[in-house]
């Protein structure tokens, strides 16, 4: 089993028939983000985050 570290958590909730996550400014950092971007959730043995250009 691989040790691995918790960055941070987010919390979700739902408006309507959506679901929102509110990422934490240290994620938002980590993943260089900005108001407007698009982020991609991979399927790669695992779920991955990533950053569209």
């Amino acid at each position: 089993m691989t040790k691995r570290q918790i960055i941070d958590v987010a919390h979700v909730s739902s408006k309507g028939s959506s679901y929102r996550i509110t990422l934490p400014k240290k994620i938002i950092q980590r993943l260089n983000l900005s108001p407007d971007d698009i982020i991609a959730f991979l399927d790669d043995d695992g779920i991955k985050i990533d950053k569209l250009s």
